[in-house]
């Protein structure tokens, strides 16, 4: 299974997903998301960039192609991902404050 598949399979996991789920989220069939899941397809761009918007990823990460977001990071993005749009501002301006507190 290729780094993509891999990927791919626990953001959806992560994120409570079914197959059948995601796929429509995608606009793809659910046999396209199995046989990403399994390494035997690769999105086109359109949907690789679609892919990365729904779970909060940068492409790259998505690939392989670096570290992408920590733990850390990406438990807070699950945690945020519903709230309102007024309640992630309130939670970016907290995480500024801390930071700047921090480098003092």
């Amino acid at each position: 299974m290729g780094e993509f598949a891999k990927v791919f399979r626990r953001l959806r996991l992560d994120g409570g997903m079914t197959q059948p789920e995601l796929a429509a989220r995608l606009g793809v069939s659910r046999s396209a998301v199995s046989m990403y899941e399994r390494g035997e397809r690769e999105p086109d761009l359109e949907t690789l960039a679609a892919i990365a918007r729904l779970f909060g990823v940068d492409m790259n990460y998505l690939t392989g192609s670096d570290a992408g977001p920590d733990e850390f990071t990406y438990a807070l993005y699950n945690e945020a991902r519903d709230l309102s749009d007024e309640n992630r501002q309130k939670l970016l301006e907290m995480a500024r404050f801390f930071k700047s507190i921090q480098d003092k």
